[in-house]
């Protein structure tokens, strides 16, 4: 991760009262040392931006969020902010939740992959293969999930960096009905 990883598609979503506002981009590579990953083949990205015009945008639309939600936000964040600093710009300080972690910590199950929080959460088998815009709407589902649950969630911050969110166990109730997912159904 020293600088040689690079990001090839970076999304965001930002709920507002009017809906739900998308950043959704790719990144110019010349090569994709991680397709068996995220499918994103080097030759579709030949007309896209350099990494730092799409990161400088990027905090820009993030800039007025008092923290972040990714599902491995700890290594997310730690990812964004290398590959800002080489590409010499600055992101400031947010906070962020570990949607991870807060699985972990509610089944009890240490780390999982996000298909099998999603598949155990949101009844839904999604690719085990990554696309960002996918994702981001699959986290934004499952942090909902463990945000309406039968009390409220609270959040606790531990570092100032670092927000994680404290949930009730609650044992499962029924087996999972499982169905494909489908990118059509993303509801933008």
């Amino acid at each position: 991760m020293q600088g040689k990883d690079q990001i090839l598609q970076l999304c965001a979503i930002k709920p507002t009262p009017k809906g739900p506002m998308v950043f959704n981009r790719y990144i110019y590579a010349e090569e994709n040392p991680a397709y068996w990953v995220n499918r994103i083949d080097p030759r579709n990205l030949k007309g896209c931006p350099p990494e730092g015009e799409v990161l400088r945008d990027f905090w820009a639309f993030v800039q007025d969020r008092n923290y972040l939600v990714a599902y491995n936000a700890r290594f997310e964040m730690q990812f964004l902010e290398l590959r800002s600093e080489l590409n010499q710009l600055s992101y400031g300080n947010h906070a962020y939740i570990c949607v991870m972690e807060t699985f972990s910590d509610f089944f009890s199950t240490g780390w999982k992959k996000f298909h099998i929080a999603v598949r155990r959460c949101l009844n839904i088998k999604s690719a085990k293969w990554h696309d960002a815009k996918i994702d981001a709407y699959l986290t934004l589902r499952l942090f909902s999930f463990f945000c309406f649950l039968d009390r409220p969630v609270q959040l606790e911050p531990i570092f100032p960096k670092l927000f994680r969110i404290k949930v009730v166990r609650l044992k499962e109730k029924r087996e999972p009905v499982l169905r494909e997912w489908e990118d059509e159904e993303l509801p933008f």
